[in-house]
């Protein structure tokens, strides 16, 4: 995992003179990691805690407080944020359904995001992030990690200069050994947490008990499924590796075929993609099993043309398979 803001465009004279202060949005897990790293870096401090639910909020803030001189504040209302003044950049770990809004209220409002993939909940928001993006003079980063990872860009690196050739297919897969969720019951909403806030700009339904604080990732409303919760990550990977853009033409196969629950996405998949320059690369998806051909939970690897060597492509393979157990880490498999 790699999280930083380097010196980039909208500090014009290199480094900024003060820390850069950042809020944090969705503490559980991936974001108390995401806090974790801000807080430890030279140049930026948490000042906020962002969460609708207080007894994370309260977890995150004890947390932070541990690793900076001065304890975040905390908030449940992220809106109430956007006219901070003394706030330079709002992350987000929230679920998917809040990343997109929350990121063009925050440009709009003058501040930089990071927004953990998938940086939208369907296809048209990621088209409104970027117009938002060019609108407001702001910078939107998705957390695309393996982006900074020094081994995946080294290996990128390689096939880019023809290590093995001209790839010409690529395959992404993840397997998980996820249970099933039940059918969920309409419950009481659990002591502290807000949930019409938790709901936001989704449509509203009735609290139940399999959705809170995690398996809301397997419903269509709040969700995107283990294709954008992790296939992000490999798909983004194979295409980088083939020096690709967007595919002519996408097709997806499978079902919900282990377990019957409530759970609204496959557990078993295959998705293809083609390019129009002759090139191919899929993506699958495995239910309830972790072992794959190369013993990793998630990855990719490439097909090569002519002039390739099979010491280059072992090499290549070893740097590749080590995004899968640094990928493991805490938080990061949301």
């Amino acid at each position: 995992m790699a999280v930083s803001i380097q010196p980039i465009p909208f500090f014009t004279k290199g480094l900024p003179s003060k820390k850069i202060n950042v809020a944090v949005m969705g503490i559980r897990s991936r974001g108390m990691a995401l806090a974790e790293n801000f807080a430890k870096m030279p140049d930026t401090e948490v000042t906020w805690i962002c969460d609708v639910d207080q007894g994370y909020l309260d977890t995150g803030i004890a947390g932070i407080a541990k690793l900076q001189n001065r304890p975040p504040k905390g908030e449940k209302d992220i809106r109430k944020l956007l006219d901070n003044k003394d706030l330079d950049a709002i992350c987000i770990a929230a679920p998917d359904h809040w990343h997109a809004p929350v990121a063009i209220m925050a440009v709009k409002a003058g501040k930089h995001v990071y927004v953990e993939k998938p940086c939208s909940h369907n296809p048209r928001e990621g088209e409104l992030l970027l117009e938002a993006e060019r609108k407001y003079g702001r910078i939107i980063q998705m957390g695309n990690q393996r982006r900074s990872w020094p081994n995946v860009v080294q290996a990128m690196d390689e096939l880019h200069g023809g290590v093995i050739g001209k790839v010409y297919f690529a395959k992404g897969w993840y397997a998980n050994n996820r249970q099933p969720i039940g059918f969920g019951k309409e419950a009481p909403v659990p002591a502290g947490l807000d949930w019409d806030l938790w709901q936001g700009p989704a449509p509203r339904t009735a609290f139940r008990d399999n959705i809170h604080p995690y398996d809301w990732h397997w419903f269509k409303h709040w969700g995107t499924g283990e294709a954008l919760n992790n296939g992000t990550h490999e798909i983004d990977v194979a295409r980088w590796g083939m020096g690709q853009d967007y595919p002519s033409r996408v097709v997806a196969s499978g079902g919900r075929y282990h377990f019957h629950d409530d759970w609204e996405f496959p557990d078993t998949m295959v998705l293809t993609f083609d390019f129009e320059d002759g090139r191919t690369m899929t993506w699958e998806r495995a239910a309830v099993v972790t072992y794959t051909p190369s013993r990793a939970t998630g990855g990719a690897t490439f097909l090569w043309g002519k002039g390739h060597d099979a010491r280059h492509r072992q090499r290549l393979q070893n740097l590749l398979k080590r995004q899968s157990s640094e990928g493991d880490q805490r938080g990061e498999a949301n």
